[in-house]
């Protein structure tokens, strides 16, 4: 099957999504055209893919990004274009429903309250509603966000365009045992306990609580200080950064450079620390099960769903009480929460491995086609 690819903003999630899901091999009979904006990245991610490839690349300009869609859709007459995100999947729906091509929006956000506040909210969501409607199917990586989409447009909901099919990873990546010594890298003292951050310095991904733990947890008269390793990448980092020296903590933060190898880096840590505002499905609390560390994390909308029934420690969203209570009790009782994340790792691997994402996602493709050909 061709099917051409279209997104916005392909990084993060995204990105991975299509290293993970096309790559995989419920999805090796599918051949995967991607336009997206200019991206290296993008291209080195997917370039061992023998399905996938990048066949266009603009700005991105809206009207440019899509006029590159449909010249790339007029000359290659795909069975079917799968959308990515919000502003890709609601630009292309109109042209595609014209064109009468079978058209997918995978969504990898959700709504939060005051989305569509404001002067012409109501106007907004009545437009998204409507090209949201084009579409075949509207596909949210997570029930979470199944539920989200449903409550913002119930309409959609009961038309049961809406499918969700749960984000995954390769779960045999993280499998391994192989740490990197980033007390050695840092030069962080052999008796701190080490904090892990990895993601977007961004408001969402809660950064700004982790430092105010921090700063209170090393002001106590603890006799073990506290340190964060940090590999993360745009958003508000220098901002971030700036902060954290402003209140004379850049000694307990260490910021390292992006790596393909993210499970030795997961396990040079003693513990992950994820105090996210909101997710769709994050990847990230996967990763960490899989790979064998525990994990503290917020209650968000997105996270709840993937921490259920898991050793996780799960604080209330925004809590600082929480979060600091969170991190004592992994203090007090280390060597124990270590042991049982050891012996979640098989269980995590099955429950999260990207092999069952890939196949619902390869069943969705075929059934959008056969309800096409039947005219339904």
């Amino acid at each position: 099957m061709r099917i051409v690819v279209f997104a916005r903003h392909p990084g993060g999630g995204i990105r991975t999504y299509f290293s993970y899901v096309y790559g995989d091999q419920a999805q090796s009979a599918n051949c995967f055209s991607l336009v997206t904006p200019e991206s290296e990245a993008l291209q080195n991610l997917v370039a061992p893919l023998p399905n996938v490839d990048v066949v266009g690349q603009s700005s991105e300009n809206l009207i440019v990004l899509l006029m590159t869609l449909l010249k790339q859709v007029i000359k290659a007459r795909p069975e079917l274009v799968h959308s990515h995100g919000f502003t890709a999947g609601l630009i292309a729906a109109l042209p595609l429903w014209v064109l009468r091509i079978p058209h997918i929006i995978t969504t990898h956000d959700v709504f939060m309250p005051g989305h569509f506040q404001g002067r012409f909210g109501r106007l907004k969501k009545l437009i998204m509603a409507r090209l949201f409607s084009l579409a075949d199917v509207i596909n949210p990586v997570g029930e979470d966000a199944v539920s989200n989409f449903v409550e913002t447009f119930p309409t959609l909901g009961s038309s049961g365009r809406v499918k969700g099919i749960r984000n995954g990873i390769k779960a045999e990546a993280f499998l391994g045992d192989h740490v990197r010594n980033l007390r050695n890298e840092a030069g962080i003292p052999d008796d701190a306990l080490v904090l892990g951050f990895f993601g977007r310095f961004m408001a969402q991904k809660g950064f700004g609580l982790l430092v105010d733990a921090v700063e209170q947890l090393n002001r106590r008269s603890s006799e073990r200080p506290v340190h964060v390793c940090c590999f993360g990448w745009g958003g508000f980092i220098r901002e971030e950064q700036a902060d954290i020296r402003s209140r004379g903590l850049d000694s307990f933060f260490h910021f390292f450079p992006a790596t393909d190898s993210m499970a030795e880096a997961i396990r040079g840590v003693d513990v992950v620390v994820m105090p996210s505002k909101w997710e769709a499905c994050p990847l990230l609390p996967m990763e960490v099960m899989v790979s064998g560390r525990p994990l503290i994390t917020s209650n968000c909308i997105g996270m709840k769903e993937v921490v259920a029934d898991s050793p996780a420690m799960v604080f209330e969203v925004g809590s600082l009480a929480g979060l600091l209570e969170k991190i004592q009790l992994f203090e007090a009782n280390q060597n124990a929460f270590q042991l049982e994340s050891d012996r979640f790792r098989e269980e995590a691997a099955l429950r999260f491995d990207v092999s069952q994402t890939s196949s619902k996602l390869a069943h969705l493709f075929d059934g959008v086609l056969a309800n096409k050909e039947s005219g339904r």
